[in-house]
């Protein structure tokens, strides 16, 4: 089966391929240049995760300095290996291949591994005028697939093209049985010239599964699209799934890719979640206004817990962009990839941030062990750290006097107690896990019948 690009092309070139790219001062003369970091350009796996690798034949990133002596426009095909000054060399089990560059700049490369490349354990250098970088390290695999989120920073919702090439979303979701397009790369390597438009090859040879919603799903095609190193995937959304913010991830072998979220509705083509009345409705109501307003009071358990609030305002555009409702479908998962050192990526879409008064107060009933707290308005947020509860038990309540933004609030929430969890003090004492045994974590949520409570977070 064909990928469907026909009416994307454009966008494509302006917009997945050079999303995450951003250009910065030049460098000044003669300056070595440096690697700091090598990644999927899609899916920004750090290389201490274990499911780092850079595919052959795909698009990866090179962020460091001195990396090039001026930043390129897009470039035009067939592309090249040397650009304003800057040379990437791959050399893997005494092969050395050189990257095909799609975009230089002093503080990053967009370039396509070739799909000559051995597999491998390596190393690669950025030669500029005739002046390498120290070299680093880099692990080529055969497939490692990054999904291409809207945000383009590899998390959040994924741009994904129905069966009319239009971006699925909130009142564009896909029902069960559809055919989608995920966009992305690393699906594998490929025969022929990498430095011009390819022709579709589905690689049926390379071990690729998809999964949405934690169901696996038939794949109709997984390979190249049109521009050189750009994948796309046709699966079918399989029975039994929906929400606004269902998971997606692709498998490669042993090799997970980031994962995403995609909108699916039982019926009709506007999702709904069974979080804070989002029903299909409710959410073509948000929609229909130029601007939403947007609340969040989170109330983290820890050592110490935090208490916060964040008020912030959307465009219209924004919002069907971000789709800033939940994290993930209720009943689903997702997962992040940092490091202490590498939070979460910035998301590029920015809100207005809406003051809500001088401070909010928390208040919660003795069996909490927690208190009272003050959170002040400070860097366009609300916090406060506080003493950890005593058990997921008692009434919180956040009250505000209102501001010039938004209006005086009183908000409650009463947790039961009871329930089973694999506590944070028994987690905290796991100081290795043996990867073919897994970890098992079993959390028996407290008898309580809102959607809002039933949400866990396991960090590791």
């Amino acid at each position: 089966m064909k990928p469907q690009v026909a009416s994307g092309r454009t966008l494509l070139t302006s917009r997945l391929v050079f999303a995450a790219v951003v250009a910065l001062s030049v460098p000044a003369a003669f300056a070595q240049p440096r690697i700091s970091k090598v990644q999927n350009a899609f899916s920004y796996i750090l290389p201490a995760m274990p499911d780092y690798g850079i595919a052959q034949g795909s698009i990866f990133t090179i962020l460091g300095t001195g990396l090039a002596t001026s930043t390129s426009p897009p470039q035009g095909f067939p592309l090249r290996t040397v650009l304003d000054g800057a040379l990437v060399s791959i050399t893997v089990n005494a092969t050395t291949t050189n990257a095909i560059l799609y975009y230089v700049s002093d503080t990053e490369i967009v370039a396509i591994l070739p799909s000559a490349t051995p597999a491998g354990t390596g190393q690669i250098t950025v030669t500029v005028n005739g002046k390498p970088s120290p070299p680093v390290g880099i692990t080529v695999v055969q497939s490692a697939f990054g999904i291409l989120t809207l945000n383009a920073v590899g998390n959040g919702p994924a741009a994904v093209f129905d069966v009319n090439s239009q971006y699925l979303g909130l009142t564009n979701a896909a029902n069960p049985g559809d055919v989608i397009t995920l966009w992305g790369s690393g699906v594998g390597p490929v025969t022929g010239d990498e430095t011009t438009f390819q022709t579709a090859q589905n690689l049926t040879s390379i071990p690729l599964e998809v999964d949405i919603g934690g169901l696996q799903a038939i794949v109709q095609y997984a390979g190249r699209g049109y521009y050189p190193g750009l994948d796309v995937i046709n699966v079918q959304v399989p029975p039994g799934v929906s929400g606004c913010h269902v998971s997606i991830v692709v498998r490669s072998g042993d090799i997970v890719s980031n994962f995403a979220t995609i909108p699916v509705a039982a019926s009709g083509r506007t999702c709904s979640e069974p979080v804070a009345l989002l029903t299909a409705s409710n959410i073509q109501t948000l929609l229909s206004q130029p601007v939403i307003n947007r609340g969040v009071i989170d109330f983290i358990s820890g050592s110490p817990s935090s208490a916060d609030a964040t008020f912030s305002r959307f465009t219209n555009a924004q919002f069907a962009e971000k789709q800033p409702m939940t994290v993930v479908s209720f009943n689903d998962c997702t997962v992040y990839n940092f490091t202490n050192l590498n939070m979460a990526t910035p998301n590029p879409i920015k809100p207005i941030l809406l003051d809500a008064g001088p401070s909010i107060s928390l208040t919660t009933t003795s069996d909490t062990g927690v208190g009272n707290a003050s959170l002040p308005f400070q860097d366009g947020s609300y916090s406060a750290s506080v003493p950890s509860p005593n058990s997921f038990k008692g009434t919180y309540t956040f009250t505000g006097s209102g501001g010039p933004d938004v209006l005086g609030f009183s908000a409650s929430v009463s947790l039961p107690g009871g329930g089973k969890s694999y506590t944070s003090s028994t987690l905290n004492n796991v100081t290795s896990v043996t990867r073919a045994q897994g970890l098992t974590v079993i959390w028996t949520p407290p008898g309580n019948s809102d959607p809002d409570l039933l949400f866990i977070q396991i960090s590791g």
